[in-house]
């Protein structure tokens, strides 16, 4: 039982510090994939941002070529976007580009916008899509020359290769607690400002893509703060409020746990299947011995001997009077007794039925003899399954000698033991 006990233990060990490579090669592997999928994480935002802003910016094309209809005051619809006048005024109707605009960043950030909105300079009238009340509490008494100075975007119109547009950072809309993150893009002529062109983007889009991107690569990247491997960029046009991406340590062991678990398992399973293979062509599965086929090309290319030829007495009448399922557990016996009686180092072959070669190395004449004795009693001692079992042994030691002739001699002494009687060894 104590030894039981010990085997499982040492099993489990084995088993646990196997777990525990697999498991830490492929956490860091699978660390390392992420952080090398940050990178395209972040390209990917930058991309998509900036096609939203060359979106934005073709709308003022638009603008600029739409002409004017004579409104009063009052709130107007067209194509499903709403127009504010306050004051009777010569108004741009601008619902077909809104639409547009709506159709193609929707595209792009996954129907994560919020609302857009146009805001004339003189305050005269507006756009909305769609009209909030939300949103206009925000914007009913704002003057869009504020937020252009206020979001840095005057004079944008000499660098329109560059940032004339403007991301915010992160803020709750009152009215909804929507986290939204707009984008200003002011629409300039002649030096003037005309209007500022409003988009909100629901700051959901950003974890939409990371969520995608993270089901698309197999990754585990987050924007959470407690990450043992984080980076921070800032997206373009913007100055505050930078994407934060990393790896979460929590989320990395449970990623990876399972897989290294089925790893492991199916390293064992496949070690163990090699090792029964091999086992099969190296070993007889009766006895446990060596086979013959595999063992018999070393013996061949081996000089010095202290070799045993061991035959059961009468196995045949085993066979014929108990049956060959009796006659192969008596082998099994034999086998286990003379196993008991031998080193590890020694070698046993099962050589043919109920016959078996044992090479002994670093023994003399005499060695081998006491050796031969011992093993014979071992069998004759006792009976096996309530049949009086013996066996005769033929042995020799010499040196300098090819095996066919070595075994010739150690096969006559094994005759000579049976010719003189049987349950006996003769080594010459």
């Amino acid at each position: 039982m104590i030894i039981t006990v010990n085997g499982f233990f040492k099993k489990t060990l084995i088993h646990l510090k196997l777990f525990t490579l697999f498991f830490i090669t492929c956490s860091s592997a699978y660390f390392v994939y992420n952080i090398y999928n940050i990178e395209k994480l972040q390209n990917m935002y930058i991309t998509t941002l900036n096609n939203v802003y060359s979106v934005a910016r073709r709308f003022g094309s638009f603008y600029n070529n739409t002409g004017t209809v004579a409104l009063n005051k009052g709130t107007y619809i067209f194509n499903g976007v709403s127009v504010i006048v306050n004051t009777p005024t010569n108004a741009k109707i601008l619902s077909t580009g809104i639409n547009n605009l709506r159709s193609n960043i929707n595209k792009l950030t996954n129907n994560n916008i919020w609302t857009i909105a146009v805001f004339e300079t003189a305050s005269d009238y507006s756009h909305f899509d769609p009209l909030r009340p939300a949103y206009l509490k925000g914007y009913d008494k704002i003057v869009i020359n504020t937020i252009v100075k206020n979001e840095d975007l005057m004079d944008t119109y000499r660098s329109f290769y560059g940032c004339n547009i403007k991301l915010t950072d992160i803020y709750k809309e009152p009215g909804t607690d929507q986290i939204i993150r707009t984008i200003y893009y002011p629409i300039y002529n002649n030096k003037q400002l005309d209007s500022l062109l409003a988009i909100d983007i629901n700051n959901v889009a950003f974890e939409n893509i990371l969520a995608k991107f993270n089901k698309n690569k197999m990754t585990i990247i987050s924007m959470d703060n407690n990450n043992i491997y984080h980076t921070s960029e800032l997206l373009p046009c913007s100055t505050i409020d930078p994407i934060n991406l990393g790896i979460n340590f929590y989320t990395l062991l449970k990623s990876t746990f399972l897989p290294s678990l089925l790893l492991m398992f199916l390293y064992h399973s496949l070690t163990q299947l090699i090792a029964n293979k091999n086992f099969i062509l190296r070993y007889d599965q009766m006895t446990h011995f060596y086979r013959r086929d595999y063992y018999e090309s070393k013996l061949i290319n081996q000089q010095n001997f202290n070799l045993l030829i061991i035959d059961i007495d009468h196995f045949k009448n085993v066979n014929d009077t108990y049956g060959h399922e009796v006659g192969d557990d008596v082998i099994r016996a034999v086998t286990k007794r003379i196993n008991n009686c031998i080193r590890k180092k020694d070698i046993a072959i099962r050589w043919g039925g109920e016959e078996f070669i044992l090479s002994f190395p670093d023994m003399n004449k005499e060695q081998l003899t006491i050796k031969a004795k011992n093993i014979c009693d071992s069998i004759s001692r006792c009976p096996i399954l309530d049949i009086n079992i013996t066996i005769s042994i033929g042995g020799i030691s010499t040196t300098n000698m090819h095996f066919n002739d070595a075994y010739k001699v150690a096969d006559q002494a094994l005759y000579h033991s049976k010719n003189n009687g049987r349950n006996q060894a003769t080594i010459v």
